[in-house]
């Protein structure tokens, strides 16, 4: 599979967990199948679609490839066909969302660096692409933004940004880079859940 036709694929696999993740949610909080297309649509893109914005790559991705929507409405349809065994999901939701994390942080720095931007710029719009699609999603569900709160959430698309730029400046294959950063991001996530590991948050002297 030649580099541009990986990044395709994975930027589709990622949208399709993404969605997943927004519409199981969508799900739980007992919105009708409208709801959980939108929610399913503003998680798998939002993140793409502010990265394209800022490096000024437009149109953005989903309004030239309906590839992206079609994704989308699979993965809702999906949850909505299941939807009366939603109970037992509830760790499916962070597995998704953390699949999708890893392979957008890669995929968002991959493109930075295509348009010629620094490490720096390239790791943060790792992150956003990562990132604001969940952020995104749990404010239109009224819930406070993982990434706001001190679950290993934004810790763990850093940690995943930092060894692309480590394992791109040895300029080793692409391809190796994009997937063991994004495995690597994954499993971050999945290792601070199992073990309830967070980050230290301020002291609050009402408690």
């Amino acid at each position: 599979m030649q580099f541009a036709g990986l990044i395709h694929f994975l930027d589709l696999a990622g949208t399709f967990v993404f969605a997943l993740s927004g519409a199981l949610i969508a799900a739980k909080k007992k919105m009708d199948i409208l709801g959980m297309f939108v929610l399913a649509i503003v998680t798998a893109i939002g993140g793409g679609t502010l990265r394209s914005v800022l490096i000024g790559a437009t149109p953005v991705p989903f309004l030239q490839d309906v590839s992206y929507l079609i994704c989308c409405a699979l993965a809702t349809a999906l949850v909505f066909g299941f939807s009366h065994q939603l109970g037992k999901f509830s760790k499916a939701i962070l597995v998704f969302d953390a699949i999708g994390l890893g392979i957008f942080v890669s995929i968002g720095i991959s493109i930075a660096f295509s348009k010629g931007l620094s490490n720096w710029a390239s790791l943060l719009m790792g992150i956003i692409t990562g990132s604001f699609g969940g952020v995104i999603r749990d404010v239109l569900t009224a819930e406070i933004p993982l990434i706001f709160q001190k679950e290993i959430y934004a810790t763990a698309c850093l940690i995943g940004g930092l060894l692309f730029l480590f394992l791109h400046s040895l300029e080793l294959p692409s391809e190796l880079v994009i997937l063991l950063s994004a495995f690597l991001v994954c499993a971050v996530r999945l290792l601070a859940l199992h073990f309830d590991l967070s980050l230290p948050k301020a002291f609050n002297p009402e408690n």
